[in-house]
């Protein structure tokens, strides 16, 4: 009788697999997260204490500033290198001689992590395309790939800081944490509040259900959204 590998047991690759066959179109995002996903869900980044009290978080988010911004993050370089050349490794299937340049610039240590990370954890930045530009490496992929092998350590952060920041408001669409963009909206509860959440740390919480995340406008005789068409998947884009 057969039985199933790890691999197609994996509720990930099986996900991401039917997500291929229901739409087409997005099958070689699925293969690329296929790739990279069970990796960041195993992967072990030793990352240090954040130093934070909830007086400096409420004064921090206070400023509108997420609180990674400006803190001292203390991560394991060499097991983030070492997850990044798995990163870079596993695109190659679907990314070709880009993700090999880039593997071939982190086993040949001619990144310099120390400089690129705080960059990357705050959010964009153009360090990264000068860099890029002078290794003659894709600069897309390239912040793909860093950006992806932070979020471990970002996710265990975001750990440390939700308590710290618990009855703190932040009525913003970045996230609190990490201040990256909201990746998507639940309602929750029995009320159907509106939570945000972000898809680099994890990070979740409340916003005003009328407000668009992008311009903070209110009225809803104004506001337009893209619906997906789908009664039982129920989901919907902004597009105020």
């Amino acid at each position: 009788m057969p039985t199933e590998t790890t691999e197609t047991a994996d509720p990930i690759i099986q996900r991401l697999r039917a997500l291929a066959q229901e739409s087409p179109d997005l099958k070689n995002a699925a293969q690329v997260y296929e790739a990279i996903l069970p990796l960041l869900r195993d992967a072990e980044i030793h990352v240090g204490a954040i130093s934070l009290t909830p007086e400096q978080a409420r004064e921090k988010m206070g400023k509108g500033q997420p609180l990674l911004l400006g803190a001292d993050l203390d991560i394991g370089l060499d097991s983030l290198h070492a997850l990044m050349i798995k990163l870079a490794r596993a695109l190659e299937p679907s990314a070709g001689d880009a993700a090999h340049r880039i593997l071939l610039a982190f086993e040949e240590n001619t990144l310099d992590l120390g400089a690129l990370l705080p960059a990357v954890a705050e959010g964009p930045s153009g360090s990264i395309d000068s860099v890029a530009q002078r290794l003659a490496l894709d600069a897309e992929l390239l912040r793909m790939v860093l950006q992806n092998a932070l979020k471990p350590a970002l996710r265990e952060w975001r750990r440390q800081l939700t308590p710290v920041a618990e009855g703190i408001p932040w009525n913003k669409g970045t996230c609190f944490v990490c201040g990256d963009a909201a990746a998507l909206g639940e309602l929750q509860g029995n009320n159907q509040a509106l939570h945000l959440r972000c898809g680099r740390c994890g990070a979740d919480w409340m916003f005003r259900r009328l407000q668009c995340m992008y311009c903070g406008n209110e009225d809803p005789d104004t506001q337009r959204y893209l619906d997906s068409g789908n009664r039982n998947k129920l989901l919907r884009a902004e597009a105020c």
